[in-house]
């Protein structure tokens, strides 16, 4: 009976019901007003803040920039604590099944769809219209948006090398059909970099927002793409050529973000790392933080939620800790230079003890937690056995640099983890200006190179940077010796210095693995350093780097599943 009543109410009624329009629903040429363009603008802003505690860790990258390289261990409560991330440790035991990776690609691609989402509202709207009612221009807006873009993607090519590039203009349905060898790594690159012409060209020079993009930021991220690019890299990841031209645009792009005099290194290298400095004169472009927002955690940072400390205030999860190598390296000879060839030999550095009996340069106290000093410039508060996990396994030396003290406002306590809302700086002044000496150092313009290096160094042991390194009774906490070159030498001596120098300057700051690819030395690099750290570290007995292969992640297995085999994977991993 039911059935033969439903038959002919259906067949009763008109077909003008299928153009009914549910009440609550509405239809997607409605939401194309510069109103609701704006507000996923927003929503595409707000991706970038999306990262996380596990996998998806792409503001702060301490996993894939920081463990892969020299730098640091993973840390934590034991080899199996975070297991994907030791398989990225020691690289031989990694595969394309890896969930942190395939997390991370999948993260960064729904920051991607947020981006063309807006940008395809903005297409279906006039200037005229985006002018009057938002007062600004259309043509910033989608700037803006290729800059978000842009970044997404910077971070999907220095982890994969051949991602999937999809734009606003490729239908929903088809993206499934995008492969991701359609580009070549250079088409690659120069699709990036067009993403940041695009703010060169539209951005304005200042913006009433804090963390939209300026001119000067799409230059600096501009320049720091063309680095990349100059070093050409052939299908095993071999470094086969520099291309000279892009590293003059690089320098040209540098010299006139430093002509507009909008930028300045701070007279304390610390203040780069402290809460209360968060853009200032150093912060070239930043992801926003926030907390007490209305949001149920804030938006702090969570990325780095997991590499607090167990000393007071925290509790979990001690991640993230020095190697031994990078402590050592922090040692200077009589004339305050680095030993080079020699760092890591000799004495160790794993106490004050050791920082007061060497020459040192003083970076190490604003990097590297160390027991007997001071923790986070609190005199009051010293860094002890309690405040390794592990220390078995892992050691006692912690990263500091995006820790900040339980007493700061920016500080926040959510579930057994913390974040802080210090903004999350992504290019700072210092690294833009190491930036520009490399591309000198490779143009052989070395006189022009070495002002730029002795300029960072001579900041780094500043009295400004020191003051803040000493006991409660004012005395220093090391015997600090940092001085300038007298010259650079060689092209070949040059280059050491170049890279030396961006290691301790930007040691804990997730460049050091990239930096190690660009320059293809990351295969003889990581695998001295395995030769020496398993004697130290029992736990990387395993650790083994492949030429060709570990350069950079496998394509994650589930993409190349959810494409139907569409996706090539990376060499290496078949």
């Amino acid at each position: 009976m039911t059935l033969a009543l439903m038959l002919v109410f259906i067949t009763s009624c008109k077909e003008d019901f299928l153009e009914f329009k549910p009440t609550g629903v509405v239809s997607d040429e409605d939401l194309n007003t510069v109103d609701n363009a704006e507000k996923m603008v927003i929503a595409a802003y707000a991706a970038l803040g999306n990262d996380g505690l596990l996998a998806h860790q792409f503001e702060d990258m301490w996993v894939y920039g920081s463990v892969r390289s020299d730098d640091a261990y993973k840390g934590g409560g034991s080899i199996g604590d975070q297991f994907d991330s030791h398989l990225v440790e020691v690289f031989s035991l990694n595969t394309p099944a890896n969930g942190n990776a395939n997390l991370m690609w999948t993260y960064l691609y729904a920051g991607i769809s947020r981006v063309n989402d807006a940008l395809r509202r903005l297409q279906s709207l006039t200037d005229a219209d985006y002018q009057a009612q938002a007062g600004v221009s259309r043509a910033q807006r989608i700037a803006e948006l290729r800059f978000i873009r842009g970044h997404f993607e910077f971070i999907l090519k220095i982890l994969y090398k051949y991602p999937v590039f999809i734009d606003e203009n490729v239908p929903k349905p088809e993206i499934i059909k995008v492969g991701n060898r359609e580009k070549t790594d250079q088409e690659g690159w120069a699709y990036i970099a067009d993403e940041f012409r695009a703010g060169v060209n539209n951005l304005p020079d200042s913006q009433a927002d804090e963390g939209r993009p300026t001119k000067n930021a799409a230059r600096a991220y501009l320049a720091k793409v063309l680095l990349f690019k100059a070093y050409v890299q052939n299908e095993q990841h071999q470094v086969t050529n520099v291309n000279t031209a892009e590293l003059e645009e690089v320098v040209n792009l540098i010299s006139t973000v430093e002509g507009t005099g909008e930028y300045a290194l701070h007279d304390d290298y610390a203040k780069n790392f402290l809460w209360e400095y968060e853009s200032g004169t150093e912060s070239v472009w930043a992801i926003m933080r926030s907390i007490d927002d209305g949001s149920p955690e804030g938006r702090g940072n969570f990325s780095t939620g997991l590499t607090s400390s167990l000393g007071p205030g925290y509790g979990c999860c001690s991640f993230n800790h020095a190697s031994q190598n990078l402590a050592n390296a922090y040692k200077t000879d009589d004339n305050g230079l680095p030993f080079f060839d020699t760092y890591d030999q000799g004495a160790q550095i794993e106490t004050v003890a050791d920082v007061q009996a060497n020459n040192i340069d003083p970076r190490i106290a604003h990097t590297i937690g160390i027991i007997g000093m001071p923790f986070k410039y609190d005199p009051n508060r010293i860094y002890d056995e309690t405040y390794s996990r592990v220390p078995g396994v892992y050691g006692y030396k912690l990263g500091m640099k995006d820790q900040e003290l339980p007493d700061c406002p920016c500080f926040r306590q959510y579930q057994a983890f913390f974040s802080i809302s210090r903004n999350t700086d992504q290019i700072r002044y210092g690294d833009l200006l190491l930036m520009k000496a490399e591309a000198l150092v490779e143009l052989n313009r070395l006189g022009e190179a070495l002002i730029i290096i002795n300029a960072i160094r001579e900041r780094a042991g500043s009295p400004a940077s020191t003051s803040r390194l000493v006991f409660a009774d004012g005395t220093p906490t090391g015997k600090w010796k940092v001085n300038p070159y007298a010259s650079l030498g060689s092209q070949d001596n040059a280059r050491k210095i170049l890279r030396w120098e961006r290691r301790i300057e930007l040691a804990f700051e997730s460049k050091r693995f990239f930096d190690l690819v660009r320059w293809g030395i990351a295969g003889e690099t990581i695998n001295a350093f395995f030769a020496t750290e398993r004697t130290r570290r029992d736990y990387l007995v395993d650790g083994h780097f492949t030429p060709g292969r570990d350069e950079y992640l496998a394509i994650p297995q589930q993409q190349i599943t959810i494409s139907r085999g569409l996706y090539v994977q990376n060499p290496g991993y078949n």
